[in-house]
């Protein structure tokens, strides 16, 4: 017990998770693999949701950020395929990790990253959110589905003869990280574009206002001692 810290319990939790995935994932199987019993590991993490934050920190910091190139784009793309990358790497820990949906100074890390690189982009802050927490949910979403698509069988055959479209998207022979790719710069471009212009529109608006609101108040206004020098002129001409 006492060689044990957390950090080598989750390392060992993570190893144990690749090899039996997440049904067979337990602080039992944890212990076992330690050598330990299961009541020695509740010495260093309470429960199995603190040894998945734990394993979380662990598994982001295998990870190496990439150096910033200079360019927001570019790095938010590197950024992206090296979240790919630790995601395809441990599938089982995907489904954990939004099970007990916990937020640790890791990947509190890599989210100021993503917010900040998004800042560089010429939005304004609030558009600079809106197109970080769209575009996170987006990257996630794609890995998800790309390993989900990857253990699946495909369809019979059969299924599918009358469905020639269907076929072809099953038979094709798509690089995955081409493709995850073209998606990401296309998300990322269309993102930017659609909310600068967006931010330029609403712009254009706010001084259109503005200068209709100015316009007003330069206008004269006919006062009283004007009334008073028509009425005084239409009696003299009676």
């Amino acid at each position: 017990m006492a060689d044990l810290d957390p950090k080598r319990i989750a390392t060992a939790a993570l190893a144990v998770l690749d090899e039996v995935g997440v049904n067979g994932f337990s602080m039992r199987a944890v212990a076992n693999a330690l050598g330990v019993t299961p009541m020695a590991l509740y010495h260093h993490v309470r429960d199995k949701a603190e040894l998945i934050t734990v394993m979380m920190d662990v598994a982001n910091n295998e990870l190496a950020l990439p150096p910033p190139t200079g360019d927001w784009r570019e790095d938010l793309w590197l950024m992206a395929r090296m979240s790919r990358q630790g995601m395809l790497a441990r599938p089982a820990f995907m489904h954990l990790r939004r099970e007990y949906r916990a937020w640790t100074p890791s990947v509190l890390r890599l989210t100021e990253r993503w917010v900040t690189l998004w800042q560089q982009s010429g939005l304004s802050l609030a558009n600079a959110v809106r197109a970080a927490a769209a575009s996170s949910m987006a990257v996630i979403g794609l890995v998800r589905e790309e390993s989900l698509f990857e253990g699946m069988d495909k369809p019979d055959a059969e299924m599918i003869a009358l469905l020639p479209s269907a076929r072809m998207l099953f038979d094709a022979r798509i690089d995955p990280l081409i493709q995850f790719e073209t998606t990401v710069r296309a998300l990322i471009d269309g993102l930017h574009r659609a909310l600068s212009q967006e931010q330029a529109s609403a712009t254009v608006a706010t001084k259109v206002v503005a200068k209709s609101g100015a316009s007003k108040k330069a206008r004269p206004v006919s006062g009283r001692s004007g009334t008073k020098s028509i009425t005084r002129r239409s009696a003299k001409n009676k």
